[in-house]
């Protein structure tokens, strides 16, 4: 019988206490009993609170938060944060590397597609709510946030910078470095250059897209991209 090394190796990366009292909290018995959700060892669970939900079939490790996928990360030093008060939908296989920190308000939802991938050392922060498609991936050092979360208020008393939600849609990239701001709507098969700063919606399929303020633009077309 052959044995996969690496699979079996990374039964020992997991924090296998910190496995079952996530699955437990979060899931009715008969989905967790199934340890779909692994918690390797450098995780925090800062914040345990809000709904996690998982719609479709569960299997055993089909999301996991805080294995190492970057060879540059500070594998002693580095660790992932959950810090959940709304809700989270996984609606497949999912992978939150090392460093990765996920903050989701109250009133929140992260809505997350099947085949989905952080590498690591990337932050996702909502007030109001983000959505992924299926098959998205994000690279490294990578902030997408919905919310301001200070107020802009105008001479005339009304808050101009209220949060708006975030919309990926189905096999997006987003590269290394870069920056999605609150109300972005991104279209499918679409590459977001690294170092980007985006603040405005994007329609077309089949893109790159990348730069920051006014010099936000499509900078190829017809493209694919693979995982």
């Amino acid at each position: 019988m052959e044995v996969d090394v690496k699979n079996f190796m990374e039964i020992f990366k997991v924090n296998w206490l910190k496995t079952i009292y996530f699955n437990f909290k979060y899931l009715p018995f008969k989905k967790a009993i199934k340890l779909p959700c692994f918690v390797y060892r450098h995780v925090w669970l800062k914040k345990m609170g809000g709904v996690l939900d998982i719609p479709g079939k569960a299997s055993t490790g089909m999301f996991k938060l805080g294995p190492v996928g970057l060879g540059t990360i500070d594998c002693k030093r580095e660790r992932l944060i959950w810090e959940v008060g709304g809700k989270v939908i996984v609606r497949g296989r999912t992978n939150f590397g090392l460093g990765s920190r996920i903050t989701i308000g109250r009133d929140s939802t992260l809505d997350i597609g099947a085949d989905f991938c952080i590498s690591g050392n990337s932050t996702i922060i909502s007030q109001k709510g983000i959505t992924f498609g299926e098959k998205c991936l994000l690279s490294w050092d990578i902030l997408v946030m919905d919310t301001d979360f200070h107020d802009i208020v105008g001479l005339d008393g009304n808050v101009l910078n209220d949060p708006r939600p975030i919309t990926f849609g189905k096999h997006v990239w987003l590269g290394c470095r870069s920056t999605i701001l609150k109300g972005v709507s991104i279209a499918d098969d679409t590459v977001v250059a690294a170092g980007s700063i985006i603040s405005k919606s994007f329609d077309d399929n089949n893109v790159i897209v990348g730069g920051s303020g006014k010099d936000q633009n499509v900078i190829k077309r017809n493209i694919n991209w693979v995982k």
